[in-house]
């Protein structure tokens, strides 16, 4: 996948349903571009995770996305970490790789598959008012340090296991 997944890292099968129309502004990136988005569990040393909410997902979510060409995941997970949530994180060791199949929502078909890895990391600090964060604005609607996990965890389901407490 790329040189810096080992091949040892945990793996979890995820299918995404979705409408012709986010199939299709997708679809560029999945098949012409990486195929692979990057994120990052940043803790700090009280053991907070910081989490964002955009204006796709359905709650929380950790920060991250597409790994741009020429960009390896970790550069990808540190560029998106400090663009969403303002800090500069220390990227660590992939936690989980999601092999994703994206499939139309109408009749199940799969239109094309994509990977999307969660790495481990580390940062302090204060996170600024969300109008700042993001590329684009309105981008990121909310990003803040968590003492637990929410209930409303984006991909909760798959992620909650490796985004647990660690020493």
């Amino acid at each position: 996948m790329s040189h810096d997944v080992p091949p040892d890292t945990p793996r979890e099968q995820q299918t995404l349903s979705l409408p012709e129309s986010k199939l299709a502004s997708l679809r560029e990136w999945a098949v012409d571009g990486t195929g692979l988005t990057s994120a990052a569990r940043v803790r700090d040393a009280a053991g907070r995770i910081a989490l964002v909410k955009n204006g796709w997902s359905e709650g929380w979510i950790l920060p991250g996305g597409g790994v741009e060409p020429g960009e390896t995941p970790t550069e990808a997970a540190k560029r998106e970490v400090r663009e969403e949530t303002g800090l500069d994180a220390t990227i660590g060791a992939p936690l989980v790789v999601l092999d994703q199949s994206y499939v139309a929502a109408a009749n199940g078909e799969e239109r094309f598959s994509a990977r999307y890895v969660v790495y481990a990391a580390r940062s302090e600090g204060d996170i600024p008012d969300a109008s700042r964060l993001g590329v684009h604005e309105g981008e990121i609607s909310a990003a803040e340090w968590f003492e637990r996990l929410p209930e409303n965890l984006h991909d909760g389901d798959l992620l909650r296991p490796y985004l647990r407490d660690e020493p």
